[in-house]
């Protein structure tokens, strides 16, 4: 069969686990760190898709496993319809060439002894996407595509002749040199200065839009993650786990899960005004518990406000609220989720416009 059918979902993961094992002695047994836990997730053709979540909630973890650089513990991993153990050997090669990456980190991403046209050049002969006589009209081609002008300027440059937001660039023409059909742009942000950011989210967004690439789109920041995702869909992780799904505007505007209503009170406000009438960070702790000594029940609730008994011994499972997705047992109970005090009406606005 043909790995490309006509499934609208490029990826799709199902009761996924991703465990990693730790030595404490040369005698003792291994410890289980339970990095990722019944995850199920799905990314369709041409979507984006935000993942947010605090460091350390797996959120790499879970590109790498998608990305095929981790083989996961248990559950079911399919791309378009197939699932990626039963792929043949020409199957998994254009599975791998199909999805690609945009790392955080341009300086480690890219070879420094590499010129721009080996870095870009180089994978596209390795796979055959390109002969030797068309080589540089292509990678101009790719370098005009990110906005890098005039191409000659850059196509024999090296990486530490470029600036943060040209090598970030650079690693956005790397990804679609593939021609994938899926993007997966770990904090690509980050690292460059705020005033470039803006222009490299809205290069991503016209891929998404001109080539019908999806994107998996990490971060931890939510003011990126509405901008960046518009009418997408938007995951909530923590701890190894998926807590809230849905679209992305309603889902900030109305939070259900107490953890995304704690993030979304701790993004700061520029208005002075607003945050000093802005309640009280909606989490009894701000240190994350330890992914090697997880919590029973809900891994939330050692810092959840709302914590109730059911919440430290039963895990909950995702249910259908309104359009989200939410894990949580008190998601019915839950107070109505307002920012601000009253005495704040008329004068909130779009944090994030």
């Amino acid at each position: 069969m043909d790995i490309k059918n006509i499934e609208s979902s490029v990826v799709k993961l199902q009761n996924l686990d991703m465990n990693f094992y730790k030595k404490k002695g040369i005698f003792s047994q291994p410890q289980v760190v339970n990095a990722l836990h019944e995850i199920n997730f799905s990314i369709n053709k041409g979507e984006v898709v935000i993942l947010v979540g605090e460091s350390g909630s797996g959120k790499t973890t879970m590109a790498n496993v998608i990305a095929g650089l981790l083989k996961p513990t248990a559950g079911t991993y399919e791309f378009n319809g197939n699932n990626i153990n039963s792929l043949t050997k020409e199957q998994y090669k254009e599975y791998r060439n199909s999805i690609q990456m945009i790392q955080q980190d341009s300086y480690a991403a890219l070879n420094p002894m590499r010129t721009m046209i080996k870095s870009l050049g180089d994978p596209m002969l390795l796979k055959k996407y390109v002969n030797k006589k068309d080589l540089y009209d292509k990678v101009s081609e790719l370098l005009e595509t990110v906005e890098l002008t005039p191409t000659d300027h850059f196509i024999d440059k090296y990486s530490h002749q470029l600036s943060g937001g040209q090598r970030q660039r650079m690693l956005i023409a790397r990804a679609i040199s593939m021609n994938p059909e899926l993007i997966l742009a770990d904090e690509p942000v980050s690292m460059i200065d705020v005033s470039l950011r803006v222009a490299i989210l809205n290069l991503i967004a016209r891929l998404n839009q001109e080539r019908n690439i999806a994107v998996l789109y990490i971060t931890h920041d939510l003011a990126t993650a509405r901008y960046v995702g518009k009418n997408g869909r938007i995951a909530v992780m923590y701890l190894g786990t998926i807590v809230e799904t849905g679209n992305v505007q309603e889902v900030l505007a109305d939070p259900k899960h107490p953890y995304l209503r704690a993030l979304l009170s701790a993004v700061p406000i520029p208005d002075p005004r607003l945050s000093r009438m802005r309640k009280k960070l909606m989490i009894t702790s701000a240190d994350l518990p330890s992914i090697t000594n997880l919590p029973t029940g809900c891994r939330f609730h050692t810092r959840c406000i709302y914590c109730k008994d059911i919440c430290k011994t039963q895990e909950p499972k995702p249910v259908q609220h309104g359009s989200s997705v939410v894990a949580c047992h008190l998601v019915n109970e839950l107070p109505k989720f307002e920012l601000y005090e009253k005495d704040a009406v008329g004068l909130t606005e779009d944090l994030y416009a």
